[in-house]
């Protein structure tokens, strides 16, 4: 079988070729519902790799927030019981 129908197309392109033209059932057909779905997935995996980039940083940003956080009370509970 071959996957002259769907390669190198992106899903946009696979569903402008389906639209009027769609023949349900056929190898071609599941062939696009097919490669629709693998570009959706593809999609979906390369949007959570981007989000767990931005996470990974903001989760630096806030250890390096809390350090700060900790250091000024460490300095101001010396202040306080060393006057």
């Amino acid at each position: 079988m071959s996957d002259s129908y769907v390669k190198g197309k992106d899903k946009n392109q696979i569903l402008a070729e389906m639209y009027g033209t769609a023949q349900p059932n056929t190898v071609v057909h599941e062939q696009q519902k097919a490669a629709i779905l693998v570009r959706c997935t593809e999609d979906l995996e390369n949007a959570i790799n981007s989000l767990n980039k931005k996470i990974t940083a903001l989760d630096y940003i806030l250890v390096g927030a809390t350090f700060v956080g900790a250091l000024a009370t460490v300095v101001m509970a010396y202040k306080v019981l060393f006057p």
